[in-house]
This record gives C-alpha cells, sequence and structure tokens, in this order.
C-alpha cells in the first residue's frame, strides 16, 4: 500500500502558485499512489478552490481531506461545521482517519484570529467509537492539519497550553492517549510549513513542509521558512505486516536532495541540513565523527527547524564529507558545499 500526504497548497498567494501546484501533482503521481491525502490550507479565494478542483481533475485515485484553518476561513467548510467533519475510511489494509481540529472563534483583542484548534469531547468521543474494535496491530494512520505533538510554539517564542491556540492542539494529551494502544500508527500533519519527525513512545509523528513553501514568496524556489526545506510531499509505504516506510520528495528534481551544509547568516552558525531528518537519524562529517541535533527547546533553536545538526563554533570549512543514516537505513552521503541561509 503507497499513499501520498500533501498539505498547505495556499493557491491564492505569491507567485506562480498554479503551475507549481500542476508540477506538484504531476511529480506525485509519478510514484503510482492508491491513495492521495490532503492535508488543508487549499486557499482562502473561491478562485483558488476552482484551481485546485480543475488541476485534481487529472487524479483517478480517491483523496482524502482533512481540513485546515483555511477551509474554514473561506466557506468550504461551514464556521458551524468547523471540528465536526471528522472521516474515517479502510483502504488497502490501513485504517485512515481525518481529524478536524479547527473551530470557528469569534475575534477578540485578545485573539485577533477567527478560530482556534481544539480536540474537544465531541471529537475525542467520535475517535473513542471509530477506534473501538480496530485490531491493536493494524495499520493506522490519523491526519489533522495541526499536529498532535509539536514544538513550534515554544521555537517560535510563544507561550504554552494556550487557552486558545494556533499552532498546538488544545486537549492533544487525550487525543494521543487514544492512540497510544495501537503497535502501528503514525500521525501526519501540516499547518506549520516544516518537517518534523519525532516519535511519543512507538508512535511517529509527521509535520510535513508544505506543497507552498514559503507561501510561494519566490514562486517555485520559495524554500520553508524555518528549515529551507524544498517544496514537495511525503510518500509513505505500508509493507505486508504492517510497517510504514516514509520519505519526503521535492516536487521539482533539482530541489530532490536529503541534506545540505549550510551557514545561518543571521548567527554565523554552520548547520548540517538533514531536510527530513528525526531524532533517530544519525549524521556523520568527516574527521569530526557523529553531530548532536539541536535541542529544539533551547532557547538557541528560536525560529529554527528541528532537523538541523550544528557543527563546532570554531569549524569554518566551506565544504564537508557528511553521511546521514535515516532510520529506516537508507544511506546517503557525499561532500558538501556551504550554502549561505539569509
Amino acid at each position: 500500500m503507497k499513499f501520498i500526504y500533501f498539505t498547505d497548497i495556499h493557491l491564492d498567494s505569491g507567485i506562480d502558485t498554479c503551475r507549481g501546484f500542476e508540477l506538484c501533482v504531476e511529480s506525485m503521481l509519478e510514484h503510482q499512489p492508491e491513495v492521495l491525502i490532503n492535508g488543508g490550507d487549499v486557499g482562502l479565494t473561491s478562485e483558488a478552490l476552482a484551481q485546485y478542483a480543475q488541476t485534481m481533475e487529472r487524479v483517478s485515485v480517491p483523496v482524502l481531506m482533512s481540513h485546515g484553518n483555511h477551509e474554514m476561513c473561506s466557506g468550504y467548510l461551514p464556521r458551524e461545521q468547523g471540528g465536526t467533519a471528522h472521516a474515517s475510511a479502510d483502504m488497502g489494509g490501513v485504517h485512515f482517519v481525518l481529524l478536524d481540529v479547527v473551530r470557528y472563534f469569534e475575534p477578540t483583542e485578545d485573539h485577533p484570529s477567527n478560530w482556534h484548534v481544539l480536540a474537544d469531547e465531541g471529537l475525542l468521543e467520535w475517535l473513542a467509537a471509530d477506534l473501538a474494535g480496530l485490531d491493536r496491530a493494524a495499520p493506522l494512520v490519523v491526519a489533522s492539519h495541526v499536529p498532535v505533538s509539536t514544538t513550534f510554539p515554544r521555537r517560535s517564542g510563544q507561550a504554552p497550553d494556550m487557552a486558545f491556540p494556533t499552532n498546538e492542539i488544545a486537549g492533544a494529551r487525550r487525543l494521543l492517549t487514544l492512540l497510544q494502544p495501537f503497535e502501528r500508527v503514525i500521525t501526519l500533519h501540516g499547518h506549520h510549513h516544516e518537517n518534523d519527525r519525532h516519535f511519543v513512545g512507538a508512535m511517529e509523528v509527521m509535520t510535513t513542509a508544505a506543497v507552498s513553501g514559503n507561501w510561494w514568496k519566490t514562486g517555485l524556489e520559495s524554500r520553508g521558512p524555518q528549515g529551507r526545506e524544498p517544496q514537495g510531499y511525503r510518500v509513505v509505504e505500508v509493507d505486508a505486516e504492517g510497517g510504514f516506510r516514509n520519505q519526503y520528495h521535492a516536487f521539482q528534481p533539482h530541489q530532490d536532495e536529503a541534506v545540505e551544509l549550510c551557514r545561518h547568516q543571521a548567527s554565523g552558525r554552520r548547520f548540517v541540513n538533514v531536510f527530513d531528518g528525526s531524532p533517530r537519524t544519525q549524521v556523520e562529517v568527516g574527521d569530526l565523527g557523529s553531530l548532536a541535533r539541536i535541542d529544539p527547546l533551547a532557547e538557541s533553536s528560536r525560529d529554527l527547524a528541528t532537523h538541523l545538526w550544528e557543527l563546532p563554533a570554531d569549524f569554518d570549512r566551506q565544504q564537508v564529507e557528511v553521511r546521514v543514516v535515516f532510520e529506516d537505513g537508507r544511506e546517503c552521503e557525499g561532500v558538501l558545499e556551504e550554502r549561505v541561509w539569509e
């Protein structure tokens, strides 16, 4: 079973959006997926929704969707349905769950957004009923626009556990409790325009970088704002035993690379940037040996992605030999030339 997760298209933003999304769809279909999952945020305008529908006409496989904040704000999903449009499906031996975590909020001076993110009693009761009777060893895929686990608010300087959060799910701990009994479960998310893979027990939480990258600000070269990820999508394969393998792909061949050496211009710090690395990814650099991944909760990680392995402060070479080993056994190695991260 092979499926693809893509998210945050934002067809009403930036430059070359329509052409970019067409290229993305063409690239995704080359993998011959059996299912596509749209992680939400197609756009805010009726023109964006129409363009999305037109581009997706060429897709013949089922397309599932977990609604984002733009779906509710655009009127695609009526406000009164926000936070209730959950769905599930069984395909190819996999149980898919789509959770709608975005709720309408009447803006106030303290909370100017007209939405917030919540796993309320209704959602938790629906999820418990949906999972009741499901084999604990069956492969389970849960998608929601905003991640069920994330350090993004802290890395962005936001207070944790806000009353009406927009970058994390209020009630996420109870949601995770419902998923933890399952032996083979992954969760898929967008919203933050970054790759962030980590683990909660045996569960892999995967936030995926945006098709729009940095909101198409520089068109087809709009790398992610926190982690310089190329614009792309995630391919997930489920093997005969119900195990998962996944890999992030750029939708343009010249951007489809796993790692770079970069110098952060603002701070002067140098990193090996493994665009889809996780805490279980190993990074080795020439005579330096293994590098440590940055601590996402450290003050020094403010406004940075989680997939950075930092070089020593006195490291001044502009070329390094790097070897990366992913937790699924994939390896990549080679000599990298330094790029400037502006």
